[in-house]
């Protein structure tokens, strides 16, 4: 009698051309494998994040979104799956980042759902557990002269509390200080040198208030190449803490996708390891497909997934310069569209966890006409340490999404970021956020208040390419 009822469940949305098997959550998967090392219906303010596993498959042109619904019902999270290949079963492991970001402000009943065709075809409960809290902070600035920190509820006694994630141990505290300086709301903090990886903040008054945890990262300090030639036209797909695939030892990971071009040149220079492995697309194996590994002289490795057999221009054991020609974007391992996935790590192995790196400065992108736009807007408010959010939906022939952001109180700071379907978060330089060639489907606009209480108006503008 049970088997009618699971391909009930299984086959739940066949009627919008999606499949999807049941839904699970947990706060951690297996590496390279599609499944969750623990199941878990809730999670801590303080964890890293929260996943939902669930398999699936979809017709040729059909696609299907993820979506993580806070307890006041707004879409904080979105990724969409599309370019996915027909009639495969596809392996989902999506990660909500609750740790350090918005959802950790916000305990209580949360949802996660699979929509295709318009409609829900799998949904979950799970709870993030906290208390509200008068206390908070949020990381200005990190570098070798210590912490900047903007606060709210801190008093002379307060201490600040500096855990570093580890793969195996979670979290361990590296540093309890006070402030060295203080200015309003404003405290500076010195915890000494800080290695290369991820962090959290976390303040306790004297009375055993505590705030909710604020995530930061210390990157290398040796700067490295975008993975493709100078003068084309890439498009970041994922950023680290992305949704899609970067959580756990591919956290700190970037995805770049060919606009105009087609070859991956190295970061930096050093040693070769050429792993071609044959590999097609694996979409039920979290796999990382063809890729070359490269050693540098101060015993970090650079990774990059995803490439297409029988393109590679280096051999193991080859030397190679900074800007060199390694092989060609594809679409091999557990990849929905040519690109190429790149990463840093301390030991030669390509799963081992990875740490955060920076990009030179100066990168350039794509440069589109003008052309029809379509435009609204929005007004909201947003006290200290508070979200505000609405989803965007772009359509395929969008060139160019602009999103404005007036604000007329002085005394407030607020943060404008966007949000991929993909989950990609791109910060706004000021108070106006920019993307060429914007990928289609549904986006988020953000504002973070970082000071005071502000109403604010959003304006997002979408320009059109023309047909051709």
């Amino acid at each position: 009698m049970a088997r009618p009822a699971v391909l009930l469940l299984v086959f739940a949305a066949a009627a919008q051309g999606v499949e999807i098997s049941r839904l699970e959550t947990g706060p951690a998967a297996e590496p390279g494998a599609c499944r969750l090392s623990r199941r878990a219906d809730s999670v801590q303010a303080g964890d890293p994040q929260i996943l939902v596993r669930f398999t699936g498959r979809a017709p040729a042109g059909e696609s299907f979104a993820v979506e993580w619904v806070s307890p006041a019902g707004a879409v904080v999270e979105s990724t969409v799956y599309a370019d996915l290949p027909p009639g495969r079963t596809l392996c989902v492991v999506n990660a909500l980042q609750i740790g350090g970001f918005a959802p950790a402000t916000q305990p209580g009943r949360w949802r996660v759902r699979v929509v295709a065709g318009g409609r829900v075809a799998g949904e979950r409960e799970f709870e993030i557990l906290g208390r509200p809290t008068p206390l908070a902070v949020r990381v200005s600035a990190a570098g070798p002269e210590g912490l900047v920190l903007d606060t709210l509820g801190a008093e002379p006694d307060t201490t600040v509390n500096i855990a570093r994630y580890r793969e195996n141990a979670g979290w361990e505290y590296v540093a309890v200080v006070l402030a060295s300086q203080r200015e309003g709301g404003r405290m500076r903090a010195d915890p000494g040198p800080l290695e290369p990886g991820e962090y959290l903040v976390i303040l306790r008054n004297p009375n055993g208030d505590e705030s909710p945890p604020a995530r930061f990262v210390v990157a290398s300090a040796d700067a490295y190449r975008k993975p493709f030639p100078d003068g084309e036209t890439w498009r970041v797909t994922q950023r680290p803490y992305g949704a899609f695939s970067h959580y756990g030892r591919a956290l700190h990971a970037w995805d770049f996708a060919p606009v105009e071009g087609r070859f991956v040149t190295a970061m930096r220079g050093g040693v070769v390891l050429a792993r071609d492995l044959r590999m097609g697309q694996t979409p039920d194996q979290r796999l990382f497909g063809n890729y070359i590994t490269i050693r540098h002289g101060d015993g970090t490795y650079a990774h990059y997934a995803h490439l297409k057999s029988g393109t590679f221009r280096v051999r193991t054991g080859q030397r190679v310069e900074a800007g060199q020609v390694l092989a060609e974007a594809g679409n091999s391992g557990y990849s929905f569209g040519r690109h190429v996935h790149v990463h840093v790590t301390r030991e030669p192995s390509i799963a081992a966890p990875s740490i955060p790196f920076r990009f030179q400065d100066g990168a350039s992108g794509p440069v589109l006409a003008s052309a029809p736009s379509s435009s609204r807007e929005w007004e909201g408010a947003a006290a200290f340490a508070q979200w505000w959010t609405r989803p965007l939906r772009v359509p395929r022939n969008a060139g160019r999404l602009a999103v404005q952001l007036q604000c007329s109180d002085s005394g407030a700071e607020l943060d404008l970021w966007l949000v991929s379907p993909t989950g990609d978060w791109i910060r706004a330089e000021g108070a106006r956020a920019e993307v060429a060639r914007p990928q289609p489907g549904t986006w988020r606009v953000a504002v973070q208040s970082v000071r005071g209480e502000a109403a604010f108006r959003v304006e997002p503008e979408i320009t059109l390419l023309r047909p051709y």
